[in-house]
């Protein structure tokens, strides 16, 4: 959560081997009869409010030589319905056409400003088709979280909150 500079003050997700792990792992089915470590071999996981998330970080997903697709890391972040993008300093602005899936419908965008620096802070940006109804937490217009405060609990309750709203409106509403 801290580019590189040490975890915001809110608290990092645990490392965890997901062979072993409880939960979302297993009783999603993505870790059942496929070649050993085909799915990666850690990931970072968390509990909040009672719910429990896996993140699929596409750099902890295995990586196949000479294999542009990268279907292995593919399969995972695909099928997500909500995806978090952390963006670098000086990136160009995501764009959620740059990824096709018919799961994938709610986009938050993380962009770090003055990182490793006393002024570090946080802004994010929210992307969802218009038939997924709004959710919240709200983010007001030029919103920044400060030093990383209130992040984490921000980013995971907007991530859930999404997940809720996008399987009510949509395809994906239809598709339940």
């Amino acid at each position: 959560w801290g580019w590189g500079c040490g975890d915001v003050d809110t608290g990092r997700p645990g490392d965890m081997d997901p062979r072993g792990a409880r939960g979302l792992w297993q009783s999603g089915g993505l870790g059942r009869a496929l070649p050993a470590d085909s799915t990666g071999t850690h990931s970072l996981y968390t509990t909040y409010h009672g719910y429990e998330v896996m993140f699929h970080v596409s750099t902890m997903l295995p990586f196949t030589p000479r294999n542009p697709q990268q279907l292995l890391r593919k399969r995972h972040i695909g099928n997500d319905i909500v995806t978090i993008v952390f963006q670098e300093p000086g990136a160009r602005p995501f764009s959620p056409r740059a990824l096709r899936s018919h799961f994938q419908h709610i986009f938050i965008v993380v962009r770090v400003h003055e990182p490793c620096t006393p002024q570090t802070a946080y802004s994010v940006a929210v992307v969802r088709p218009e038939e997924t109804p709004a959710f919240g937490p709200a983010l007001a217009a030029g919103q920044r979280f400060l030093g990383g405060a209130g992040l984490r609990p921000f980013l995971l309750a907007k991530a859930i909150n999404g997940e809720n709203a996008a399987a009510r409106g949509g395809r994906l509403g239809a598709m339940a």
